[in-house]
C-alpha cells in the first residue's frame, strides 16, 4: 500500500495548524523574523504543503477518521453501536450540541474550508512553470472547499459560507447562510474544480489518491441530486437539478476523465486493492502493522480509520457495533442467478453463515479477522459469548471498514474472549491500527445516482437507467431487470452500499427518514438498543434530520442559529 501521501498530510496538518494560529495573532505579536502566511506560501512546493493540509484535516481521527465517519454510518437504520463515536447516531441523550463527536468535525471541516479558501486567494501570486500543476493545486482547493460545505450543509444545515480567508475577528462570526446560497457555492466550486483538476492517472506514486476531475464531477452530480431531494422537502425551493446531475455523472460514464469500471466487490473494502478502477474519490487512511515507521499500529496513528463503533462483539469492549435484523434478512432474500446468497453480503456483514438461510456456494465461507469463521470466534453460534450482553439480541455485525488481513494477535499477553482467549491480544482489536481507505465515491455509486437522476426526470446521456442499474447487478450475478423505477434503485442502493455511510442521506433526500425509523421502532424491539449509557429515545421528525450546531459555535457566534429541537 502506498502510504506516503498519508504521512505527508498528517505532518503538514500539524505544522500548518501552528502557522495558522500564529497568523491570527500577527497584529498582536510582532515578530519581524517570522514570515507571514502570504510570504511563506510563495512557491509551488509551499502551495502543495497547504493543499496537503486540506487532506489532513479530513483524514484526521476527530474528523473522517473516527468522529464524522462513525456518526454518518451509525445515524442510519442499518446498525447500532455502543461506542462513544457511535452515540450521536443512536438518538439518545448523548446527541446534544456539546458532545465532542459533534463539535470536533464541525471545527475541522471549517478549518479545511478556510485553508482551501486561502489557497484559492494565494495561488495567483505564485509563479508556476508547470501550468498543469498550478491548475491541479487550485482545483484541489476548490474541491475541498466545496466538499466541506457539502458535508456541513447536509449534516448541520444552519451553516455559514466561507467565501474569503479570515482576516480579522469579524470573519469568525459570520451569519447563517441561506441553504440555496450554500448549494450555489458548492456546485460552483465543484464545477470549477472539474475544469481544473487532472484526469485519472495524473497523480502517481506518492501522490496516488489525490482528487481528480472525475472526483469533482461525481461530487457535482451528487450535490445536484441531493439538492433536488432535500430542498423541496426541507427548504423553500421546488427547483430540481436532475438533468444537471445526470450530465455530471455521464461525463464519468463516458470516460471523459479516464476509464472507470466495476471491480471485484470485495476489492472495495480492503487495503490490498486501494486506488482501484472503481474508486472515484477515496479518503485515505494509514494502517500498517509491519512497518512501524509512523506508529501505524499504535494509538498514536493520526490518520487511521478508527474502528471504534463498528468492531465485532467481544473483540473490543466498548468498541462494538451490530447490524439490525432487517438488513440481514434483505441480504438473505437477495438470491443470485445461480441460487446463492448475494455475494455482497460476504463483504458487508459477519454472521453465522452455516445457518441454512444462507445459501453458500461450494467451498464458500464467510471469513472474519484473521480468516476465522463465525463459529470459531463465537462457539455458541451467536454473540452470547461476547461480554456485552446487549449484543446477544443481534445476529450480525460489521465487516466493512476494517482491515481483516491484519495479524490477529501480538505478543502482549492479555486475556480476550473468543479464539485464543487468555493467550494473546488481537492486533485487530487495536482500533487505530486499521488503515482501510474509505472509497467514498465508487463507480457503482455513479451508475446508481445517474439512474436515479434519470428516473426522476433528468435527461439520459450515453446509458439508459436500466443499463446503469443492471451493470451493478451484473457484478453481483443478480437476475436481469426488465425496467427500473425509484423503488428498484432504492433497493439496489440498500444492498450495494450497506454500512458505507450513505444510507442516512439516501433516506433524507427521499423524505423517508421519520417513516422508516418509526416503522422499525414498532417492528423490532432491539432497534437502536445496542447503546452504552442510555436507551434509544426515538427518532424525532423536524429535529433528527440534522445534527445540532455545536455549543461553542452558539456561544461564540451571535449570528449562529441552533437547529430545531436542540
Amino acid at each position: 500500500m502506498n502510504i506516503s501521501i498519508k504521512h505527508i498530510a498528517l505532518g503538514v496538518v500539524a505544522s500548518m495548524a501552528l502557522t495558522a494560529c500564529n497568523d491570527i495573532f500577527d497584529d498582536l505579536a510582532i515578530n519581524p523574523a517570522q514570515p507571514s502566511m502570504q510570504e511563506y506560501f510563495s512557491t509551488p512546493a509551499a502551495i502543495n504543503e497547504a493543499v496537503m493540509t486540506c487532506y489532513g484535516y479530513i483524514q484526521t481521527q476527530r474528523c473522517f477518521g473516527a468522529s464524522a465517519s462513525k456518526t454518518m454510518i451509525i445515524r442510519s437504520d442499518e446498525a447500532s453501536s455502543n461506542s462513544d463515536y457511535g452515540k450521536p447516531g443512536m438518538y439518545g441523550s448523548s446527541l446534544n450540541s456539546s458532545y465532542y463527536t459533534i463539535m470536533q468535525p464541525f471545527g475541522l471541516i471549517y478549518s479545511c474550508a478556510s485553508q482551501a479558501t486561502f489557497i484559492i486567494e494565494q495561488i495567483p501570486n505564485v509563479e508556476f512553470i508547470d501550468t498543469k500543476q498550478h491548475d491541479a493545486y487550485l482545483g484541489e482547493a476548490y474541491f475541498w472547499r466545496a466538499f466541506c460545505h457539502f458535508y456541513l450543509l447536509t449534516n448541520y444545515r444552519n451553516v455559514s459560507l466561507i467565501t474569503h480567508a479570515p482576516v480579522d475577528a469579524s470573519d469568525y462570526v459570520r451569519p447563517v447562510s441561506d441553504p440555496e446560497d450554500v448549494w450555489n457555492s458548492i456546485c460552483s466550486d465543484f464545477a470549477m474544480a472539474e475544469t481544473l483538476l487532472p484526469e485519472k492517472g495524473y497523480w502517481k506514486g506518492d501522490h496516488a489518491g489525490r482528487v481528480t476531475a472525475a472526483s469533482a464531477a461525481a461530487m457535482l452530480g451528487k450535490s445536484y441530486l441531493y439538492r433536488s431531494g432535500i430542498e423541496p422537502r426541507y427548504g423553500h425551493s421546488s427547483q430540481t437539478y436532475y438533468t444537471e446531475a445526470a450530465a455530471a455523472f455521464d461525463r464519468i460514464i463516458r470516460g471523459d476523465y479516464g476509464q472507470f469500471r466495476l471491480v471485484d466487490y470485495s476489492h472495495n473494502f480492503d487495503v490490498a486493492h486501494e486506488y482501484n478502477d472503481e474508486s472515484v474519490f477515496e479518503i485515505q487512511f494509514l494502517g500498517d502493522v509491519i512497518n512501524n515507521a509512523f506508529n501505524p499500529a499504535t494509538a498514536t496513528s493520526g490518520l487511521a480509520f478508527d474502528t471504534r463503533g463498528i468492531m465485532l462483539p467481544g473483540t473490543g469492549v466498548g468498541y462494538e457495533g451490530v447490524v439490525h435484523d432487517w438488513l440481514v434478512d434483505e441480504f438473505k432474500q437477495s438470491i443470485d442467478k445461480d441460487g446463492y446468497t448475494d455475494i455482497r453480503m460476504f463483504s458487508t456483514i459477519f454472521l453465522n453463515d452455516l445457518d441454512p438461510s444462507v445459501k453458500l456456494r461450494p467451498g464458500q465461507r464467510l471469513e472474519g479477522p484473521g480468516g476465522y469463521h463465525f463459529e470459531e470466534m463465537y462457539p455458541n453460534g451467536d454473540f452470547t459469548t461476547a461480554a456485552n450482553v446487549r449484543s446477544h439480541a443481534y445476529n450480525a455485525a460489521f465487516l466493512k471498514g476494517m482491515d481483516l488481513s491484519m495479524p490477529m494477535r501480538n505478543n502482549n499477553p492479555t486475556a480476550i474472549t473468543g479464539v485464543g482467549a487468555g493467550v494473546q491480544e488481537y492486533i485487530y482489536n487495536q482500533p487505530r491500527a486499521h488503515g482501510v481507505n474509505w472509497r467514498y465515491l465508487r463507480y457503482a455509486d455513479v451508475l446508481l445516482m445517474y439512474a436515479e437522476a434519470v428516473v426522476n426526470g433528468g435527461q439520459a446521456g450515453s446509458m439508459s437507467a436500466v443499463n446503469a442499474v443492471q451493470a451493478v447487478r451484473d457484478r453481483a450475478n443478480m437476475p436481469a431487470i426488465s425496467g427500473v423505477n425509484l423503488d428498484v434503485i432504492k433497493h439496489e442502493r440498500m444492498l450495494e452500499f450497506a454500512l458505507e455511510g450513505h444510507r442516512f442521506f439516501d433516506l433524507l433526500r427521499w423524505g423517508e427518514l421519520a417513516e422508516r425509523f418509526h416503522s422499525l421502532e414498532r417492528q423490532d424491539p432491539n432497534f437502536k438498543m445496542f447503546i452504552s449509557d442510555t436507551d434509544y429515545e426515538g427518532f424525532t421528525p423536524n429535529k433528527h434530520e440534522w445534527l445540532p450546531i455545536p455549543i461553542d459555535e452558539i456561544e461564540s457566534n451571535p449570528h449562529a442559529v441552533q437547529n430545531p429541537g436542540y
